[in-house]
Protein backbone atom coordinates (compact mmCIF):
# COMPACT_ATOMS: atom_id res chain seq x y z
CA UNK A 1 0.00 0.00 0.00
CA UNK A 2 1.37 3.10 -0.83
CA UNK A 3 1.95 5.95 1.93
CA UNK A 4 1.14 9.40 2.05
CA UNK A 5 1.37 11.76 -1.38
CA UNK A 6 4.00 14.11 -0.56
CA UNK A 7 3.13 17.70 -0.85
CA UNK A 8 5.73 20.03 -2.89
CA UNK A 9 5.29 23.59 -2.53
CA UNK A 10 7.13 25.65 -5.34
CA UNK A 11 8.40 29.15 -4.02
CA UNK A 12 9.06 31.88 -6.27
CA UNK A 13 12.85 32.99 -6.19
CA UNK A 14 12.23 36.32 -5.46
CA UNK A 15 10.34 35.42 -2.00
CA UNK A 16 13.42 33.62 -0.95
CA UNK A 17 16.68 35.26 0.54
CA UNK A 18 19.77 35.02 -1.57
CA UNK A 19 22.82 33.78 0.83
CA UNK A 20 24.73 36.04 2.08
CA UNK A 21 28.03 37.27 0.48
CA UNK A 22 30.71 38.91 2.23
CA UNK A 23 31.16 41.73 -0.47
CA UNK A 24 34.12 43.64 0.69
CA UNK A 25 36.10 40.70 0.72
CA UNK A 26 34.82 39.53 -2.79
CA UNK A 27 35.82 42.97 -3.70
CA UNK A 28 39.28 42.77 -2.82
CA UNK A 29 39.40 39.50 -4.44
CA UNK A 30 37.99 40.36 -7.81
CA UNK A 31 40.19 43.62 -7.92
CA UNK A 32 42.95 42.10 -6.77
CA UNK A 33 43.62 43.13 -3.76
CA UNK A 34 45.25 41.55 -0.74
CA UNK A 35 43.42 41.08 2.55
CA UNK A 36 45.29 43.30 5.43
CA UNK A 37 44.76 42.31 8.61
CA UNK A 38 45.82 43.22 11.88
CA UNK A 39 45.80 42.42 15.87
CA UNK A 40 48.06 43.39 18.82
CA UNK A 41 50.52 45.28 16.77
CA UNK A 42 51.25 42.31 14.43
CA UNK A 43 49.88 42.12 10.92
CA UNK A 44 49.83 40.09 7.88
CA UNK A 45 48.85 40.26 3.98
CA UNK A 46 47.30 37.57 2.22
CA UNK A 47 47.00 38.02 -1.78
CA UNK A 48 43.66 36.76 -2.70
CA UNK A 49 43.56 32.91 -3.76
CA UNK A 50 43.96 31.92 -7.46
CA UNK A 51 44.16 28.31 -9.48
CA UNK A 52 47.94 28.00 -8.33
CA UNK A 53 47.31 28.75 -4.62
CA UNK A 54 45.07 25.92 -4.86
CA UNK A 55 47.31 23.30 -7.13
CA UNK A 56 49.85 24.02 -4.30
CA UNK A 57 47.58 22.85 -1.51
CA UNK A 58 46.52 20.32 -2.99
CA UNK A 59 49.12 19.13 -4.34
CA UNK A 60 51.17 19.60 -0.58
CA UNK A 61 48.38 17.49 0.88
CA UNK A 62 47.42 21.22 2.66
CA UNK A 63 44.83 20.45 6.23
CA UNK A 64 43.92 23.81 5.38
CA UNK A 65 42.42 22.32 2.24
CA UNK A 66 41.33 18.36 3.06
CA UNK A 67 40.13 19.36 6.99
CA UNK A 68 39.79 22.96 7.59
CA UNK A 69 38.03 21.93 11.23
CA UNK A 70 41.29 19.98 11.54
CA UNK A 71 43.62 22.52 10.87
CA UNK A 72 46.01 24.55 13.43
CA UNK A 73 48.19 27.30 13.08
CA UNK A 74 50.92 26.47 11.18
CA UNK A 75 47.87 24.62 8.57
CA UNK A 76 46.47 28.24 8.65
CA UNK A 77 50.39 29.69 8.05
CA UNK A 78 50.88 27.45 5.41
CA UNK A 79 47.72 28.28 3.36
CA UNK A 80 49.16 32.13 3.71
CA UNK A 81 52.81 31.23 2.28
CA UNK A 82 51.15 29.42 -0.99
CA UNK A 83 48.34 32.56 -1.73
CA UNK A 84 51.63 34.89 -0.93
CA UNK A 85 54.00 32.67 -2.87
CA UNK A 86 52.39 31.70 -5.61
CA UNK A 87 54.53 30.71 -8.33
CA UNK A 88 58.27 31.56 -7.15
CA UNK A 89 56.73 28.47 -4.37
CA UNK A 90 56.23 26.07 -7.43
CA UNK A 91 57.13 22.83 -8.10
CA UNK A 92 56.26 22.91 -4.17
CA UNK A 93 59.15 21.67 -2.05
CA UNK A 94 57.11 20.39 1.45
CA UNK A 95 60.30 21.27 3.87
CA UNK A 96 60.66 24.56 2.72
CA UNK A 97 56.71 25.77 2.81
CA UNK A 98 56.81 23.80 6.27
CA UNK A 99 59.72 26.13 7.56
CA UNK A 100 58.46 29.62 6.17
CA UNK A 101 55.16 28.56 7.62
CA UNK A 102 56.56 27.76 11.28
CA UNK A 103 58.50 31.33 10.95
CA UNK A 104 55.13 33.17 9.84
CA UNK A 105 53.58 31.07 12.82
CA UNK A 106 56.24 32.25 15.04
CA UNK A 107 56.09 35.98 14.10
CA UNK A 108 52.52 36.76 13.11
CA UNK A 109 50.34 34.13 15.48
CA UNK A 110 48.31 36.49 17.11
CA UNK A 111 46.83 37.75 14.23
CA UNK A 112 46.32 34.68 12.12
CA UNK A 113 44.41 32.65 15.31
CA UNK A 114 42.09 35.92 15.89
CA UNK A 115 41.24 36.28 12.38
CA UNK A 116 40.89 32.70 11.67
CA UNK A 117 37.51 32.78 10.60
CA UNK A 118 37.90 35.51 8.47
CA UNK A 119 41.61 33.88 6.65
CA UNK A 120 39.11 30.81 5.82
CA UNK A 121 36.32 32.70 4.33
CA UNK A 122 38.61 34.82 2.04
CA UNK A 123 40.77 31.17 0.82
CA UNK A 124 38.52 28.77 0.80
CA UNK A 125 34.66 30.66 0.02
CA UNK A 126 35.22 33.79 -1.51
CA UNK A 127 36.96 32.37 -3.93
CA UNK A 128 33.65 30.36 -5.55
CA UNK A 129 31.16 33.38 -5.11
CA UNK A 130 30.90 33.58 -8.54
CA UNK A 131 31.05 30.25 -9.62
CA UNK A 132 28.39 29.57 -7.49
CA UNK A 133 26.43 31.66 -9.85
CA UNK A 134 26.40 29.41 -13.14
CA UNK A 135 23.13 28.46 -14.74
CA UNK A 136 24.38 25.86 -17.07
CA UNK A 137 26.30 23.65 -14.67
CA UNK A 138 27.07 20.71 -17.25
CA UNK A 139 27.81 17.47 -16.28
CA UNK A 140 30.01 16.64 -13.13
CA UNK A 141 33.53 15.31 -13.64
CA UNK A 142 34.21 12.14 -12.52
CA UNK A 143 36.60 11.93 -9.18
CA UNK A 144 39.84 11.91 -9.65
CA UNK A 145 43.36 11.87 -7.49
CA UNK A 146 43.20 15.29 -8.01
CA UNK A 147 41.08 17.82 -8.51
CA UNK A 148 43.35 21.05 -9.93
CA UNK A 149 45.21 19.19 -12.84
CA UNK A 150 44.51 19.42 -16.35
CA UNK A 151 41.22 19.82 -16.58
CA UNK A 152 41.00 22.66 -14.35
CA UNK A 153 44.08 24.15 -15.56
CA UNK A 154 42.44 24.00 -18.90
CA UNK A 155 39.27 25.67 -17.86
CA UNK A 156 40.72 28.16 -16.04
CA UNK A 157 43.76 29.33 -18.94
CA UNK A 158 40.32 29.30 -21.58
CA UNK A 159 38.44 31.90 -18.90
CA UNK A 160 41.44 34.30 -18.55
CA UNK A 161 42.38 33.98 -22.45
CA UNK A 162 39.25 34.64 -24.10
CA UNK A 163 37.28 36.91 -21.28
CA UNK A 164 40.33 38.93 -19.66
CA UNK A 165 42.82 38.99 -22.63
CA UNK A 166 45.29 37.15 -20.29
CA UNK A 167 48.42 34.83 -20.87
CA UNK A 168 48.61 31.39 -19.59
CA UNK A 169 51.17 32.16 -16.85
CA UNK A 170 48.92 35.29 -15.84
CA UNK A 171 45.36 32.81 -15.61
CA UNK A 172 46.90 30.45 -13.16
CA UNK A 173 48.93 32.67 -11.12
CA UNK A 174 47.87 36.10 -11.09
CA UNK A 175 44.06 36.01 -12.03
CA UNK A 176 41.61 35.51 -8.46
CA UNK A 177 39.40 32.93 -8.63
CA UNK A 178 36.57 35.24 -7.74
CA UNK A 179 37.29 37.25 -10.43
CA UNK A 180 37.50 34.14 -12.52
CA UNK A 181 34.02 32.36 -10.89
CA UNK A 182 32.27 36.06 -12.11
CA UNK A 183 33.36 36.23 -15.69
CA UNK A 184 32.44 32.67 -16.08
CA UNK A 185 29.13 32.98 -14.75
CA UNK A 186 28.42 36.38 -16.39
CA UNK A 187 29.14 35.05 -20.02
CA UNK A 188 27.44 31.53 -18.95
CA UNK A 189 23.82 31.83 -20.37
CA UNK A 190 23.90 34.78 -23.15
CA UNK A 191 21.32 37.35 -21.89
CA UNK A 192 20.64 35.63 -18.84
CA UNK A 193 21.69 37.69 -15.62
CA UNK A 194 24.27 35.93 -13.35
CA UNK A 195 22.02 34.93 -10.09
CA UNK A 196 23.30 35.20 -6.56
CA UNK A 197 22.45 31.26 -5.01
CA UNK A 198 19.52 31.12 -2.53
CA UNK A 199 20.16 30.95 1.60
CA UNK A 200 19.81 27.75 2.22
CA UNK A 201 18.39 27.62 5.29
CA UNK A 202 15.76 30.34 4.82
CA UNK A 203 14.25 27.59 1.68
CA UNK A 204 13.72 25.31 4.20
CA UNK A 205 12.50 27.47 6.84
CA UNK A 206 9.62 29.20 4.33
CA UNK A 207 9.30 25.83 2.48
CA UNK A 208 8.17 24.12 5.78
CA UNK A 209 5.73 27.01 6.28
CA UNK A 210 4.11 26.63 2.54
CA UNK A 211 3.98 23.59 3.25
CA UNK A 212 1.57 24.15 6.55
CA UNK A 213 -0.22 26.52 4.77
CA UNK A 214 -0.77 24.48 1.97
CA UNK A 215 -2.44 21.51 4.11
CA UNK A 216 -4.70 24.55 5.66
CA UNK A 217 -5.78 25.57 2.66
CA UNK A 218 -4.20 28.58 3.20
CA UNK A 219 -2.95 31.49 0.73
CA UNK A 220 0.81 32.25 0.45
CA UNK A 221 2.27 35.47 0.93
CA UNK A 222 2.68 35.73 -3.62
CA UNK A 223 -0.81 34.48 -3.97
CA UNK A 224 -1.69 37.23 -1.86
CA UNK A 225 0.61 39.68 -3.30
CA UNK A 226 0.31 38.68 -7.21
CA UNK A 227 -3.29 36.62 -7.33
CA UNK A 228 -3.21 36.93 -11.36
CA UNK A 229 0.42 35.32 -11.03
CA UNK A 230 0.02 32.61 -8.51
CA UNK A 231 -3.40 30.40 -9.13
CA UNK A 232 -4.48 28.40 -6.13
CA UNK A 233 -3.27 25.08 -5.77
CA UNK A 234 -5.82 21.92 -6.50
CA UNK A 235 -5.31 21.35 -2.61
CA UNK A 236 -5.80 25.09 -1.57
CA UNK A 237 -8.75 25.07 -4.25
CA UNK A 238 -10.06 22.14 -2.76
CA UNK A 239 -9.64 22.84 0.75
CA UNK A 240 -11.42 26.53 -0.03
CA UNK A 241 -14.24 24.88 -1.35
CA UNK A 242 -15.35 22.93 1.23
CA UNK A 243 -15.11 25.83 3.53
CA UNK A 244 -17.47 27.92 1.68
CA UNK A 245 -20.08 25.05 1.71
CA UNK A 246 -20.11 24.42 5.40
CA UNK A 247 -20.65 28.02 5.53
CA UNK A 248 -24.07 27.18 3.64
Amino acid sequence: MAGPRKIEVALPAWYIKDKAINYPLEILAATGTALELEHGGETVSIRPATLGFFMLLEWTGSLFFKSPRDAGIEDIAAAIVCANGGKSLFPPDKHRIASMSRKLADKSGGVIIFHSNTIFEWLLSTPYTGYEMLRNKGKERRPEPFLFSGTSIAAIVNAGAKYAGITQEQSIWEMPLTLAGHLIATNDCGTLDPARPKDEEDVKRKTEEAIQREIAGELHPWQEKYPELYPLSFRQAKKQKAYKESKK
